[in-house]
């Protein structure tokens, strides 16, 4: 669940990424930085694009699948902007999985001519001194997110004792084999939709 940036380890004021958070966080490489991961396309023109499947296999909307890419991008540019390893919320970190498996973009596009370096995703080892470490690193991650981009998404990033509540939120399960039944507040929410709807 860490994000672990091995590119330059020199900021250009010669400090090394260790040293804490930049003054001025918007210096001109993080500038170029974000431009770059800003400008990546995710979705080429095919018949099931990056968005499309991960709504697909994830049963998300393609309008949140759509934000939750883009709170990805804010992740990776994070990750990267030198201020110590960095934890990704649950639904950018099935964004990321996602990523990984298209590996030519992910390490030939994204790691090495986007952020410019390889951004490894390093999974817990379990345990409670993990289960600690990994709530400090994403309680960091969202204070150094409102830094850059403002106040978190709560639906993206909800607060660390949400995100490391009740285990993991999603499991990859076999449709055909088990009966997937929605949550009950999120079904009453569906239905209440469509009454309204009907009204």
């Amino acid at each position: 669940m860490t994000a672990l940036y091995h590119g330059a380890q020199t900021r250009e004021d010669g400090q090394t990424r260790e040293d804490g958070p930049l003054a001025a966080p918007w210096s001109p490489t993080l500038r170029a930085l974000w431009d770059r991961v800003a400008a990546h396309d995710f979705d080429p023109d095919h018949p099931l694009g990056f968005a499309k499947r991960l709504a697909r296999d994830k049963g998300w909307t393609p309008g949140f699948a759509r934000t939750a890419i883009a709170e990805y991008r804010r992740f990776c540019f994070l990750a990267c902007a030198g201020h110590g390893p960095m934890t990704p919320s649950e639904e950018v970190d099935e964004v990321w999985h996602q990523h990984l498996t298209y590996t030519r973009d992910y390490w030939d596009i994204w790691c090495a001519k986007v952020l410019r370096g390889p951004l490894h995703h390093d999974p817990t080892l379990g345990g409670p001194a993990e289960q600690t470490k990994f709530r400090a690193q994403y309680a960091a991650t969202l204070k150094i997110y409102e830094v850059y981009f403002g106040p978190p998404p709560a639906i993206v990033w909800p607060a660390t004792h949400v995100r490391f509540g009740n285990g993991p939120a999603y499991r990859t399960v076999e449709a055909g084999r088990w009966l997937l039944v929605p949550h009950p507040r999120r079904l009453w929410r569906a239905i209440e939709g469509v009454l309204e709807r009907c009204r």
